[in-house]
């Protein structure tokens, strides 16, 4: 989630917190019968809730004065006389505690966070509605560059792997291979496409278009073999995804391809079920196709935006198209 990728602390924290009111409580005023233990166990419980359910500044806000709290609690005493330790011996041995639990947990949640298998984690968990975030995660770990290649590789096997693929972390994991763009990354992205990519049925394949594109969108050319074996064995349906991909490579043997299966591409999008995502790809690939003016402007059309897969790469062109995922213009294939 978003809060797991700024605030990794602040369920810890919150788990403390809520521990120390409930001590706290507790010593303070021994539990009795009725109301009053409703009373004790009630304000943990109501203090827990409304940091859970209220706006992830304000709880922050206020686990940050429970914080300054204990501080002021604790430190003046160490700078009194034993007796005043011995005589509040409970009240700042809890304080200090939690002070002292609060601090580790802040260090280690956060170093865990950083770190390449915590990155990994957080950027398949965060909704593709924040696709800001989900950058962001992205982009710190593209920044490490080619040492991250291995733990992208084996997070992406395992996932693959598994009965059901959501789709979000392996199209991430592929676009931090793409951007790496390191022999080892190309190798890796080649792999997926050649062996774990079926496009020989009618299913839902979210995916995989992205991971196709991705592909294309880092080795260029060299995908064309690939791309051109996967569509060669695809499903009717399903060869608009190769062939977006075969459009991003930039390769003119692979647009010749493309151009030959226009006819097919528009016959797809006039059919009432196609996918608003996949039609949007189709339609700003043609558009590419149309007014690009070089093999930059097709590999800019940012066709991840309709698939909700919190991609969002930047999609401006030296040429200044201006993308439309409804473009339904003319393709003038002899003149191309």
């Amino acid at each position: 989630s978003v809060t797991d990728v700024y605030t990794p602390f602040l369920n810890s924290l919150i788990g403390v917190f809520f521990g120390w009111l409930m001590i706290m409580l507790i010593f303070n005023r021994p539990l009795t019968k009725g109301t009053k233990r409703f009373f004790y166990f009630g304000v943990p419980i109501f203090a827990l809730g409304f940091l859970v359910i209220i706006p992830l500044g304000v709880g922050l806000a206020v686990l940050f004065c429970w914080i300054i709290y204990l501080l002021c609690r604790v430190l003046p005493i160490l700078f009194k006389k034993e007796e005043t330790i011995r005589k509040n011996l409970i009240p700042f041995g809890v304080n200090a505690l939690a002070l002292t639990v609060s601090f580790i947990l802040i260090f280690v949640t956060t170093t865990q966070a950083n770190s390449t298998p915590g990155l990994i984690k957080s950027m398949g968990s965060v909704s593709p509605f924040y696709p800001a975030t989900v950058h962001s995660v992205m982009s710190r770990l593209i920044q490490r560059g080619p040492e991250v290649v291995d733990p992208l590789s084996e997070t992406l096997e395992k996932t693959l792997d598994r009965d059901y693929v959501s789709p979000f972390l392996p199209t991430r994991i592929a676009y931090c291979l793409s951007e790496i763009g390191s022999p080892q990354a190309e190798a890796v992205l080649k792999q997926v496409v050649a062996e774990e990519i079926d496009l020989s049925d009618n299913e839902n394949t979210k995916w995989e278009a992205a991971v196709c594109c991705l592909y294309a969108d880092c080795a260029g050319p060299r995908a064309v073999p690939v791309l051109q074996m996967l569509l060669e064995r695809a499903d009717e349906k399903q060869q608009f995804i190769p062939l977006c991909a075969l459009a991003r490579t930039g390769d003119f043997t692979a647009i010749e391809t493309v151009l030959e299966h226009v006819d097919d591409l528009q016959k797809q999008l006039k059919h009432p079920f196609t996918n608003r995502g996949y039609a949007a790809m189709i339609r700003l690939t043609l558009q590419a196709l149309a007014e690009g003016q070089s093999p930059e402007d097709l590999k800019a059309s940012p066709i991840y935006h309709r698939m909700l897969l919190g991609l969002r790469p930047d999609h401006q062109t030296q040429t200044g198209i201006v993308w439309n995922q409804q473009w339904d213009g003319d393709l003038d294939i002899p003149a191309l």
